[in-house]
């Protein structure tokens, strides 16, 4: 048997280490949480017994940010992926169970093309010594790599089959906020609301608790709050306040940012602004609860042309849609969304306005007339999606463009703000505030923000921007993420250097001493010698 990643040759050791890359911070910490030990020999065997009883020839090792997935060549040409979930995935045998059951539903109940699951196993002690999912690879080639040489017309035909696939999710409204599982994953003294037949004819499936990395992050298992609700959750006013708890349950744990404190807040300030914000939701959650909007909508929130399968002889067919982990049921407002490579560009406008090249396109070099081009052609796939939306999803349409901005911002932030700092939510709150009457309330707001506090907000708002600036401008040029990953493609030690340059940059640029070390705590990369500054004299 061979085994491989990228095309060379590795030791069954190999496996278990992440090598998809490297990271600008906390590298150590990084790797071990997408570290995973398993039986490479069980679990072949598991994938014979699935495959006819055909051993595995030859194995691929590919990896995600939070599981592994190994591609199994069988003797008798028969393709499999295995997939084990790493640390960082979640509550352990909750998230491997939740995405098995969402496999085999979304076979089963709709015509959604997911991949077949075979079998799966979320108790870790079983032989194969960790929690697996092994399914069909699937079919086709990824979009990515023919969407260049698509046809105008054939990218049409996509997008409108890619809104027909999500209006057949939008149209099941299961009967609780949670995550999806099989019955018999949720032991019937916990938490769990039963499908109704109409959905579940054959009794196989049940909302259950929540279990993605947001309720989990930077905590084990012991760690987890006893008190915390973790869901299901019958109504969006509990669905809300399970939110707002979630995040100051986590005040206890370290700042996962590098925001400064003045933005970050103390443990009291945060059970101070979640107060704040608990004011509001009931008359939220009141209002908006009977909107289609906010029905419990099983989604897929992560379609980027990787996980987006398509024919070989008509790459305008969509024949899987693949990587469904962490696939919640939540409010449809905060389900929908601009899938990643139909996002429009920043001068894009909704409604009936088509896109157009600038007037003065003629002038431009051909460089910038390349890129304007380019521009173009992506706002006319964005204007696609949104109008195919209106046509064959009318629902996800008005979820996604026309729901309240200011609530769909509140569901976002409120169980965000040990993470992401206060600003987010405290702004939030202010424009809710402003905004109160011509969200339909016809009675005061309960939340009376004095005139002093509404400019502290604002004051920290403008700073955040900047911090958020600094952040941006890292991701960028760095081409990076959060946490700093570096394709293996990529020279690491040349991007810790153009870190530093870059850092070195920004702080040549600064009027004093004390705007350098804020600028120097900013940066989401630490370089390991402190940058100078030194003023400049005109």
């Amino acid at each position: 048997m061979s085994i491989s990643c990228r095309g060379a040759k590795i030791s069954k050791g190999g496996l278990f280490d992440y090598t998809n890359g490297r990271f600008l911070k906390d590298e150590e910490t990084q790797l071990s949480k997408r570290r995973v030990e398993f039986d490479l020999s069980n679990l072949c065997s598991q994938a014979a017994s699935v495959a006819n009883g055909s051993p595995v020839r030859k194995i691929e090792k590919m990896e995600g940010g939070f599981s592994k997935a190994l591609l199994m060549t069988m003797d008798n040409g028969r393709e499999l992926i295995a997939k084990l979930p790493c640390p960082n995935a979640g509550r352990a045998m909750y998230s491997t169970a939740s995405e098995a059951a969402v496999l085999q539903y979304v076979a089963t109940h709709t015509q959604v093309p997911a991949p077949r699951l075979l079998a799966w196993n979320a108790n870790a002690a079983n032989p194969v010594r960790a929690e697996y999912i092994i399914m069909e690879k699937a079919p086709g080639v990824q979009l990515f790599t023919v969407w260049d040489d698509l046809s105008a017309s054939d990218r049409l035909k996509l997008i409108k089959s890619l809104t027909k696939l999500e209006h057949q999710l939008a149209t099941i409204q299961f009967p609780a906020y949670g995550q999806l599982y099989f019955r018999q994953s949720i032991p019937e003294s916990s938490k769990r609301v039963l499908l109704d037949l109409s959905l579940d004819p054959t009794g196989q499936f049940c909302v259950g608790p929540a279990c993605d990395p947001a309720w989990t992050n930077g905590t084990t298992p012991a760690d987890l709050d006893s008190t915390l609700d973790m869901g299901p959750w019958p109504n969006l006013h509990q669905f809300g306040l399970a939110l707002a708890k979630r995040s100051t349950t986590r005040t206890t744990l370290p700042v996962c940012t590098n925001i400064a404190s003045s933005l970050q807040g103390t443990a009291e300030d945060h059970f101070a602004l979640r107060d704040m914000a608990m004011k509001l939701l009931p008359k939220l959650a009141g209002l908006f609860s009977m909107e289609q909007s906010a029905r419990p909508t099983l989604w897929h929130i992560d379609l980027h042309m990787g996980n987006i399968f398509v024919s070989e002889q008509d790459p305008s067919q969509i024949v899987s849609l693949i990587d469904w982990q962490h696939t919640s049921i939540s409010p449809l407002f905060l389900q929908a969304r601009w899938p990643v490579f139909l996002s429009p560009p920043d001068d894009y406008s909704l409604g009936l306005i088509h896109p157009k090249l600038s007037s003065d396109f003629e002038t431009f070099d051909s460089q910038d007339k390349q890129v304007a081009l380019l521009e173009k052609q992506r706002a006319d796939a964005s204007k696609a999606y949104e109008i195919a939306t209106y046509l064959n999803n009318r629902d996800t349409y008005v979820a996604l463009w026309k729901f309240d901005e200011p609530v769909r911002e509140y569901f976002k932030r409120v169980g965000h703000t040990w993470d992401d700092g206060m600003v987010p939510l405290e702004m939030c709150l202010l424009k809710i505030c402003e905004t109160w009457s011509q969200l339909g309330f016809l009675d005061p707001c309960p939340l009376n923000l004095p005139t002093r506090g509404m400019e502290v907000f604002n004051h920290r708002f403008i700073k955040y921007k900047q911090w958020c600036g600094i952040q941006d401008f890292a991701k960028k040029y760095l081409d990076t993420d959060d946490d700093g990953w570096i394709a293996p493609q990529m020279d690491y030690d040349e991007k810790k250097l153009q870190s530093k340059a870059l850092l070195q940059l920004l702080i040549e640029r600064v009027q004093s001493g004390e705007e350098a070390e804020e600028m120097s705590r900013s940066w989401p990369f630490p370089a390991q010698e402190k940058p100078s500054w030194r003023q400049t004299v005109d």
